[in-house]
């Protein structure tokens, strides 16, 4: 079950299990225990450390932090507040890597998915069109190395098809589920497991795991995921619906 905890009742060995530590900055308290809860169904591995503020996340003793999930609910993610915030997070956990979640309409133009990525995140995820699998798949590519934005908003300002057929490779056209999959196949999980923990039959796995080796190019489970850490030399990796 996920884990809430705050400075007083962290972990003495963080990750030592393959969990994930995530931070957890959201000053609207209702959402915060939304995104809590949702994970607790998700992602029983996710261990969410709750805060309300920037500077009460920054004054805590966390040396060991996975990813660090900050919730704008700014009119523009890219306004001097939210670079402000994101500046004071990488200076402090230097180690981490900062994905914003944003709820503003404008959090869908290209300009400003660009600008909060130049500010220094290391993903940048609309609420307004992402659904939780989808952002706990973002979630764990950043935490592998990777940078997340969602492909399909930063190619549509461009209108050009063509360029985006050229960008857009294999592994991008994974869907939120196939990302989750994924993730388990990359810990070396059973179909049993897999299918245990995600709630889904062994027979379901196993047509996951064939439509990733296919859009991955692979031949078996091992080559799936070998050919998925080159996800991490994309700038950018785009999840669409199924």
């Amino acid at each position: 079950m996920l884990q809430a905890v705050g400075e007083s009742h962290l972990p003495q060995q963080p990750g030592s299990d393959g969990s994930i530590r995530v931070a957890l900055i959201d000053c609207v308290r209702f959402s915060r225990d939304c995104l809590i809860r949702a994970f607790a169904t998700c992602h029983p591995d996710l261990i969410a450390i709750p805060f309300s503020t920037v500077k009460e996340c920054a004054q805590a003793v966390l040396d060991d932090l996975d990813v660090i999930l900050y919730y704008s609910h700014e009119d523009n993610p890219s306004d001097t507040a939210t670079t402000q915030n994101v500046k004071v997070l990488r200076q402090v956990f230097s180690n981490a890597p900062v994905v914003v979640l944003s709820d503003a309409h404008s959090a869908m133009q290209p300009r400003n998915i660009r600008n909060a990525l130049n500010s220094g995140v290391q993903g940048f995820i609309p609420t307004l069109t992402m659904e939780v699998p989808a952002v706990l798949a973002a979630i764990r590519f950043v935490k592998d190395g990777g940078t997340f934005a969602p492909l399909s908003l930063l190619l549509g300002g461009r209108g050009d098809l063509a360029v985006a057929r050229t960008e857009m490779s294999p592994a991008n056209r994974l869907t939120p589920r196939q990302m989750v999959v994924l993730s388990h196949l990359k810990q070396g999980k059973a179909n049993k497991i897999i299918a245990y923990e995600l709630g889904m039959t062994e027979s379901t796995v196993k047509v996951h795991i064939r439509n990733i080796m296919r859009k991955l190019g692979a031949t078996n489970r091992t080559q799936a995921v070998y050919n998925s850490q080159q996800l991490n030399n994309l700038p950018y990796l785009g999840i669409i619906n199924e």
